[in-house]
């Protein structure tokens, strides 16, 4: 049996699998802003799905950087309470096992990519709209390397603009999270009804999608996240259309198909990986 998560900044989705390959069963607990409290919680839901079997490997992603020696997480907005927290040891204590963890969006991107419309595209770049807005660039159906992470959320794209809970200013996360949205126009996203507002959202969204096509030269480009079943892709794609101009073909744009499973599968592709058949854990 395998152990898979997600923790956002809201909810954490925990799930098991049987086979390695497929989800079994999974559930979703609100995010209990104390570190130790949340792992009481995380053990009571993992004891819950597996039904007492045994945990082989426990893989996840968490909202925000992780050290370089990815084993815990060093800055977050909207869960500072679990910042530099020893979360990998704290799972390895609890369940007796190799943990991997990993950032959230990034396990996402590589759910999306190697399950999703990527599958079929050696280079995915994937942006993650939810509570923030985090993303990477899956290579030949594995995560990129990189120094300190992929934030492509914290890019900016207005000098100077709308306040960022990172503490900067302008950045793309600013303009079209969840967090942002609820907080601007005092509705969730999935409740705007005005075409107009969601124009707005769409054109910040396309400029920083051309930010990331010039950076990551991606095949295809993959929206995931709850915030994009509400974003109209045909304004995305317009005025993607005009924003990149280097390019004669510029990458296709579509939404993930994955939903909330998205991250758990990225985990689940992380854990075999990294299986003893791959040579490591």
């Amino acid at each position: 049996m395998y152990l898979v998560f997600d923790i956002g900044g809201s909810n954490i989705r925990i799930g098991v699998s049987a086979d390695g390959q497929n989800i079994t069963d999974s559930k979703i607990v609100p995010l209990n802003p104390d570190f130790e409290q949340g792992i009481l919680i995380f053990k009571q839901t993992a004891d819950e799905l597996s039904k007492g079997e045994q945990i082989q490997a426990v893989a996840g992603g968490i909202a925000g950087p992780l050290d370089k020696e990815k084993t815990m997480l060093v800055a977050s907005p909207n869960i500072p309470e679990w910042v530099n927290r020893p979360l990998k040891n704290r799972l390895q204590e609890t369940f007796n096992c190799p943990v991997i963890l990993e950032n959230d969006s990034a396990l996402v991107s590589l759910g999306e990519a190697t399950k999703g419309p990527g599958a079929n595209h050696q280079i995915v770049a994937c942006v993650a709209l939810g509570t923030g807005v985090g993303g990477a660039r899956i290579v030949n159906g594995k995560i990129d390397q990189s120094s300190l992470g992929f934030e492509p959320g914290h890019q900016i794209i207005i000098p100077d603009g709308e306040g960022c809970n990172c503490g900067g200013k302008g950045h793309l996360e600013a303009y079209v999270s969840g967090f942002y949205i609820q907080r601007k126009y005092h509705q969730k996203a999935e409740d705007i009804k005005d075409s107009a507002v969601w124009d707005g959202i769409a054109k910040h969204l396309a400029i920083g999608l051309n930010n990331t096509t010039v950076h990551w030269s991606p095949d295809i480009i993959i929206l995931a996240g709850s915030v994009t079943e509400s974003i109209p892709l045909e304004n995305v794609n317009r005025y993607f259309r005009q924003f990149c101009t280097i390019f004669s073909s510029p990458p296709e744009i579509v939404k993930g198909t994955l939903g909330n499973d998205a991250g758990l599968y990225g985990a689940l592709a992380l854990i075999n990986q990294n299986s003893p058949k791959a040579g490591k854990i």
